[in-house]
């Protein structure tokens, strides 16, 4: 939970993972504090539910028929939309600009954080190493 606050690779973007059904495109799993603060005062004074979103143009890879996988989005939210006619409840429409399978984007991170572990561990042998030899 600490590192969602701190990494600067998770700013400004929320994870999905798609749903294909009749419902909105895609389940919301970590972004929706985000999602509120990017909304338009025009959209504010509608029931908007942040938990699900649609996307402007709906996207789906060959290897992701069922939307089991997750993705990382940027983009802002440009509208509403609902599920039906009478539902008072509205979903964020969203306009993607960025957006990548989590996978690729996990391994990217945890690269990084292991090039971070490696330096901590380094300054530690030498650290020891200068008390040493004082």
């Amino acid at each position: 939970m600490f590192w969602d606050y701190v990494s600067p690779f998770t700013y400004n973007q929320i994870e999905v993972e798609s749903m294909m059904c009749t419902c909105p495109d895609a389940k919301v799993i970590k972004g929706e504090k985000y999602l509120k603060t990017i909304t338009p005062d025009s959209l504010k004074r509608y029931n908007l539910i942040y938990s699900e979103i649609y996307f402007e143009n709906r996207k789906t890879t060959q290897y992701d028929y069922m939307g089991a996988k997750k993705y990382i989005v940027k983009g802002e939210i440009i509208g509403k939309r609902n599920i039906s006619e009478g539902s008072i409840n509205y979903y964020p429409l969203f306009r993607k600009d960025v957006y990548q399978e989590k996978f690729l984007f996990n391994i990217f991170s945890w690269g990084l954080r292991g090039l971070v572990i490696i330096e901590f561990l380094v300054l530690i042998v030498l650290i020891k190493r200068k008390r040493n030899d004082a």
